[in-house]
């Protein structure tokens, strides 16, 4: 359990389970998460720079239809909960309190990758908390926040493609998003019926 793979996460989940530093239902839900994101995975493979949102589409693109997209983004949170949760107890083992299950905020999104900690929960001096994000990256990253959608669509019966937006996108935005989908096409002959 001292390394940050596969197999090591499932342990780590299971340890957590039987110390009682999270639920048993929601340890389960992480480890079939976490089983079912991943499954690409070998167990001895390294997680310390996996792409969740990416391994979800890829896991959405393998099994398309098997789970609704609100599964899927419940399945991202839970893989990124879990990584998180494990790099945490990983870096300190004697001072790991357990993970702390319950939202912080609803404006809070998961779906980064991961490279650090998604967030920092400072106290408040009224027993509030203050949440701090990580200061913006350089380049876009694929990442779901409170100013971005994630919209799903089925573009084939087969295959279900997702696209994050701004919450607040414009018609040139869209237009340009729309010339760049155009541009993707790979055009096929037309078979005579």
């Amino acid at each position: 359990m001292h390394k940050l793979n596969k197999s090591g996460a499932i342990s780590f989940i299971e340890y957590l389970i039987a110390k009682g530093l999270v639920n048993t239902n929601t340890g389960n839900g992480w480890k079939a998460a976490t089983n079912k994101v991943l499954e690409e995975f070998g167990l001895d493979d390294d997680l310390s720079d996996v792409d969740v949102p990416s391994e979800v589409l890829k896991y959405n693109n393998r099994h398309p239809g098997a789970l609704s997209p609100d599964s899927l983004n419940q399945y991202q949170k839970r893989v990124v909960t879990v990584i998180s949760e494990f790099k945490k107890y990983l870096a300190s083992p004697t001072t790991y309190k357990g993970a702390n299950t319950r939202p912080i905020s609803a404006a809070v999104k998961v779906g980064v990758k991961l490279k650090g900690p998604l967030t920092e929960v400072k106290p408040a001096e009224q027993g509030t908390a203050i949440i701090e994000t990580p200061p913006p990256a350089k380049h876009p990253t694929s990442a779901v926040t409170d100013t971005s959608l994630m919209m799903p669509f089925p573009l084939r019966p087969t295959f279900l493609a997702q696209l994050i937006i701004p919450r607040d996108l414009s018609k040139d935005e869209a237009t340009r998003l729309c010339a760049f989908i155009q541009a993707l096409a790979v055009d096929t002959p037309m078979v005579p019926a």
